[in-house]
């Protein structure tokens, strides 16, 4: 199974089709009332790690996966794809200073209107967005100090940091490079771990890493075991962004 999204959080299985079954079999919920969707469902996983279903009328499922976060921040999100959204992130202080912007996948679309991203004042408002990320080629270092004397900290000339969060699809589809639906939530990020724990995918029974740390924002991350961490490591490379507005945790009536 070549999915390493899924894999950072321990969804492993010779095929997607096998993890599908077994999450189908173990309980989805989902709405299957939203316009023009036959489905959107995740399965949400007793360690955390969820998998996201979403099917159009005639088509088949696109299956992806997500985290349940415990990092959240205000945000607006301009959802403008069915499952991709830009995501500006803001601080909690006054009328709220920007931090930071970059795509992510949504594992609730039926949670902000699609919007146009080039239409003004079009974003839906969320008041405690979970924000996540999960490792999809990463690699592991001391510390910072041991960063910045690796040839990974450094882009040409540009000196990258341990705050590091570029997002190339939101670079790509600002300068019109790219279309949409060419458009990925993959980011080039530095995390510095501040607490991690193992945690068991109880789908199936594999263990993964479940760490809270900090780049130019604080995230929840999902890292394979066979990238194993530490607090004070710093972690750096490609990683796939993941955002929720919490309607998968609510309970139900």
């Amino acid at each position: 199974m070549d999915s390493p999204q899924l894999h950072a959080i321990g969804f492993d299985a010779p095929t997607v089709e096998e993890i599908i079954t077994k999450a189908f079999e173990a309980g989805v919920r989902g709405i299957n009332s939203a316009p023009g969707f036959a489905m959107i469902g995740t399965y949400t996983d007793p360690s955390g790690a969820r998998l996201v279903f979403l099917q159009r009328e005639g088509e088949s499922v696109n299956t992806t996966a997500g985290l349940v976060a415990e990092t959240t921040y205000r945000a607006q999100v301009v959802r403008f794809t069915d499952l991709l959204a830009r995501v500006a992130l803001y601080s909690d202080e006054g009328e709220g200073q920007l931090l930071i912007q970059y795509l992510a996948m949504v594992d609730d679309p039926v949670s902000y209107p699609q919007h146009d991203l080039q239409a003004e004042g079009e974003y839906s408002v969320v008041k405690a967005l979970q924000v996540g990320a999960l490792a999809i080629d990463v690699e592991v270092f001391a510390d910072a100090d041991a960063f910045y004397a690796s040839p990974e900290s450094r882009a040409g000339e540009l000196q990258l940091t341990v705050d590091t969060l570029l997002s190339p699809g939101l670079v790509g589809l600002q300068a019109a490079a790219i279309s949409p639906v060419e458009a990925t939530p993959t980011m080039l990020m530095a995390l510095t771990v501040e607490r991690v724990e193992r945690r068991t995918n109880a789908l199936t029974g594999v263990e993964f890493q479940y760490v809270i740390g900090r780049s130019a924002v604080e995230l929840s991350c999902g890292i394979p075991l066979d990238r194993p961490v530490e607090p004070g490591n710093v972690v750096f490379g490609t990683w796939y962004g993941t955002c929720s507005s919490g309607l998968w945790d609510e309970e139900t009536g």
